[in-house]
């Protein structure tokens, strides 16, 4: 029974820490956010946010290659309003504004950060920001992506005034927290083997 414990206890920390990366044959990507009253970085995918018109956040993004080949990022919102510009950063936002390089070998990191913020084109409702990046492996051509969801936002259709003393931003990230996660199973495996030794 001990070894069964220290086996899933060892699984779950696996899994944790490594829940929160995105990754596809050529590559792996890491993303965060951080809000304008936020002290720290949020893991991607950040969910449950308010947004006011023209509320300036933080976005990076870290790209690890698997193989040679290229790659390609972009930030981009789904539809055609433009719902979010960017104030600073190596791209603005759309299909087509992408960030492209070269990686000669296996592990090359990339690490890009953009200041981003809501236009006021769209308001009173919710709005994603994705990550789309294309890898293109060298010399076959073969392509393989990642595409995800870096923050949703609900945009508050009142203008910024540079404070957010009102503004409660949660962090509702869709996604769990590796000591958290551990601290649950552990628990939940606690809970099964004391019903089993009475």
């Amino acid at each position: 029974m001990k070894k069964y414990i220290v086996f899933l206890v060892l699984g779950a920390f696996l899994f944790a820490t490594s829940v929160n990366a995105w990754e596809c044959e050529y590559g792996t990507v890491n993303a965060w956010v951080k809000l304008s009253n936020d002290a720290s970085w949020r893991e991607a995918m950040v969910d449950g946010v308010t947004l006011k018109v023209h509320e300036p956040f933080k976005v990076k993004v870290e790209i690890t290659t698997k193989t040679k080949c290229y790659a390609d990022a972009s930030l981009y919102v789904p539809g055609y309003i433009k719902v979010f510009e960017t104030i600073n950063g190596p791209s603005k936002i759309g299909y087509g504004e992408d960030i492209s390089w070269h990686s000669n070998y296996s592990g090359l990191i990339k690490t890009y950060e953009w200041t981003v913020r809501p236009t006021g084109k769209w308001t009173d409702g919710w709005a994603p920001l994705n990550i789309l990046i294309q890898f293109t492996q060298d010399p076959t051509g073969y392509t393989n992506k990642i595409d995800k969801t870096i923050i949703h936002a609900y945009i508050f259709p009142e203008e910024w005034n540079g404070s957010n003393e009102n503004n409660q931003n949660e962090d509702k990230s869709h996604h769990t927290m590796g000591f958290e996660f551990v601290t649950l199973s552990l628990a939940i495996m606690l809970y099964i083997w004391r019903k089993r030794n009475g």
